[in-house]
């Protein structure tokens, strides 16, 4: 799957932590959505729980060593 394969073949997990992660963030907001909770607070969650995925995924790339 090439969605998760870096550059150099290699499976990342990172992108895999990234994908499952955001995957759950939207299956949790609109779990959370049908159960009738309130647009502040749905916003917070997916916010706080996305944010997470995306900081990890941007700090990734700076750590990564060009070979």
């Amino acid at each position: 799957m090439g969605l998760i394969t870096e550059d150099n073949g290699q499976k990342s997990i990172t992108r895999i932590i990234f994908l499952i992660g955001s995957i759950w963030a939207m299956a949790l907001t609109t779990y959370l959505a049908l159960s009738g909770t309130e647009p502040g607070i749905l916003i917070a969650v997916f916010g706080s729980l996305q944010g997470t995925y995306v900081g990890l995924k941007l700090g990734q790339k700076p750590m990564e060593q060009k070979k």
